[in-house]
C-alpha cells in the first residue's frame, strides 16, 4: 500500500505544479486581445461579449495555455490520468471491474479526438495525440487483461 501512497502523492505534486504553471502561462490571454474571440469560449458562455480583461474567466487561462503553450497542460493531463487510473486500480481490486473501468476510460479519452482532430494549433495537435494514444493504450491494456484472464 505504501507504493500506492507514494505514487498518489507524486502525481498530485505534478498535477499541482503543472496546473499552477498552466494557469500562469494562460494569463497571457489578458494581453492578447486578438485571441479573445477564438480562445475565451468560457467567458463568452457566461459573459456574452468579452470587451475588457475583467470579462475573461480564469478557466480561459487554461484554454489559452493548452492552445498556445501546451507543455504544462500536457503534464497536467498525463498526471491527472495517471492519478485516475491509480485510484481506479486501488478501488477496483476485482480484475473484471478494473477491466471495465479501463475500457470506459479508453472510450471517453477517444471522444475529445473527434473535437480536436482538425485543430490548426500546436496545442490541438498535441492533445489530439495525447487523448488518442492514452485512449488506445487503455483499450489495449483492457484487451490484454481480458485475454490474459481467458488463458487462466
Amino acid at each position: 500500500m505504501t507504493k500506492y501512497i507514494i505514487q498518489i502523492f507524486l502525481s498530485i505534486i505534478f498535477l499541482a505544479i503543472s496546473t499552477i504553471a498552466s494557469w500562469y502561462e494562460g494569463s497571457e490571454i489578458l494581453e492578447d486581445h486578438w485571441e479573445w474571440e477564438n480562445t475565451a469560449h468560457i467567458s463568452h458562455m457566461f459573459n456574452g461579449e468579452v470587451t475588457n480583461t475583467n470579462d475573461i474567466s480564469q478557466l480561459d487561462y487554461f484554454v489559452y495555455s493548452a492552445k498556445i503553450k501546451p507543455t504544462f497542460p500536457f503534464i497536467m493531463i498525463i498526471s491527472l490520468l495517471y492519478l485516475i487510473i491509480l485510484i481506479g486500480k486501488i478501488v477496483l481490486r476485482n480484475y473484471k471491474h478494473f477491466n471495465i473501468f479501463l475500457t470506459i476510460l479508453g472510450c471517453l479519452l477517444l471522444l475529445p479526438c473527434l473535437f480536436l482532430f482538425n485543430s490548426p494549433t500546436t496545442g490541438g495537435k498535441v492533445f489530439t495525440l495525447t487523448f488518442g494514444l492514452t485512449g488506445l493504450m487503455c483499450l489495449l491494456f483492457s484487451l490484454g487483461f481480458y485475454l490474459k484472464k481467458l488463458k487462466d
